[in-house]
């Protein structure tokens, strides 16, 4: 049975960072992404070392509630299962949850 590969939180954190500011991607290069109140934050708050890391939660959630584009940010987390961490308030098992109750409701 294959060995799963896992890479280093600093190393998921910096290519998530990277994403985020830095893609060519179309959704992350409108004028709105300077608003996104996580700009200013440390990275690392918003991937959480696991479920129980209460604290980093805590401090990405409050970041995401006094975003101005918290609703594209998970938008955008939505629509790409591979993101990871804490994007527009939510994490990847409520997005998971979001994306079963949208295929629900289109079915």
């Amino acid at each position: 049975m294959p060995v799963p590969v896992v890479r280093p939180r600093e190393v998921v954190i910096a290519e998530e960072q990277d994403y985020l500011f830095h893609s060519e991607a179309d959704d992350l290069q409108a004028p709105e992404w300077s608003d996104a109140a996580c700009r200013d934050a440390e990275p690392d708050v918003f991937f959480p070392l696991s479920a129980h890391d209460i604290a980093s939660r805590r401090e990405a959630l409050s970041w995401c509630a006094v975003c101005a584009i918290a609703v594209q940010c998970r938008e955008i987390a939505l629509r790409d299962s591979s993101i990871v961490g804490i994007w527009g308030g939510t994490d990847e098992v409520e997005r998971a949850r979001l994306r079963g109750r949208r295929l629900v409701s289109v079915a």
